[in-house]
């Protein structure tokens, strides 16, 4: 009993040392989400040695539209924040269905298409991670009937 309360006391410890060392925020700051979703997707970004450039984009896919298929030189992490979407990449040519609240992530270089078959609106906020002075995104022929 007395090597639990042990454990439990360093453990205690630890904690309120850890925090004691922050330091809170100061002065006028303000944050706003602008998406949050989940993915059961490994998500993988690598870039060792050579300027990375990061953009944000709000997406608009009115419906029913579609993407086209295309590829992304780096990593695309899109939250899908209002209403559904199809995601169909190659090899496997699946269309997927996403919802709001839903992340989706696609690795660099694999084709793609995203549609909208509804008759509303669907938004999505997306993070793409490429090598610095490349193009979003690159035209591809379509990869799955």
């Amino acid at each position: 009993m007395n090597h639990v309360v042990a454990v439990i006391a360093a453990a205690v410890t630890l904690l309120t040392s850890a925090s004691a060392g922050a330091t809170p925020p100061g002065g006028d700051i303000e944050r706003t989400d602008l998406a949050k979703g989940t993915t059961g997707d490994p998500v993988i970004i690598v870039s060792v040695g050579s300027p990375t450039t990061v953009y944000v984009q709000d997406l608009v896919l009115h419906g029913p539209g579609t993407s086209g298929w295309h590829t992304h030189p780096g990593p695309e992490l899109t939250v899908i924040t209002e209403g559904t979407v199809l995601v169909q990449t190659a090899p496997g040519c699946a269309p997927i269905t996403y919802s709001a609240g839903q992340a989706v992530f696609i690795p660099a270089g694999v084709p793609h298409v995203v549609r909208n078959e509804t008759p509303g609106d669907a938004h999505a906020v997306i993070t793409y991670t490429l090598p610095a002075e490349r193009a979003v995104r690159d035209d591809a022929p379509a990869s799955c009937p």
